[in-house]
């Protein structure tokens, strides 16, 4: 393999087993890193024996199961030429742009101060295999959050933005669950849309 920016590399723990277990807390996180292609190709090799579920260690009576939040943020790419990183702000080069895939158990509280490119909340039990056609057509659309929003939030206090940010989670996450894909309702809970 050679050197180059954008070289394919999948690499996978050499001792992970079949389920992904996740709990609740701040550090109960599974990271995919790599362009979209590359995390997408994993999930298409490796994740198809790979099940992801959301743990907890006492039980919560009344309340129902944790689901696996799927955030994509963008990751800075340190191989990237200046030519390259300049060229970037105006064109789009898919083989050379990474990005963070985090796999977490939701938590509104967490989720609200964390603003993904693209958010996306599957049952617990999920198989990877399964996720990634969800995957390819959520990353394919504008991303969740719009400027008007982005620009809301820049002119409010901080308690404001962390609020309004959190009614916008809530709200969105609600209309998706309204209006979820039929072949993909087994596996995928809510896949947050563009808002108009």
């Amino acid at each position: 393999m050679s050197d180059l920016p954008g070289d394919k590399r999948i690499v996978t723990p050499p001792m992970l087993g079949d389920k992904i277990s996740l709990s609740l807390g701040h550090t109960s996180t599974f990271v995919f890193i790599g362009t979209k292609a590359e995390i997408l190709e994993w999930f298409r090799t490796v994740g198809p024996t790979k099940i992801v579920q959301a743990i907890l260690f006492h039980d919560r009576p009344g309340t129902k199961p944790l689901d696996i939040v799927f955030d994509l943020l963008p990751y800075p790419n340190p191989d990237l030429t200046w030519m390259q990183y300049y060229q970037s702000f105006y064109h789009s080069d898919p083989t050379l742009e990474r990005y963070r895939l985090e796999l977490r158990p939701e938590q509104p509280k967490i989720d609200a101060e964390i603003e993904p490119l693209y958010r996306m909340y599957a049952k617990s039990g999920v198989c990877l295999g399964d996720m990634a056609d969800a995957l390819e057509k959520k990353w394919s659309q504008p991303s969740t959050k719009s400027y008007l929003d982005m620009a809301k939030e820049l002119f409010m206090e901080r308690d404001e933005a962390a609020e309004h940010a959190k009614e916008m989670a809530e709200t969105t996450k609600k209309l998706d669950e309204e209006r979820r894909e039929v072949d993909l309702e087994d596996i995928v809970v809510s896949v947050p849309t563009e808002r108009k």
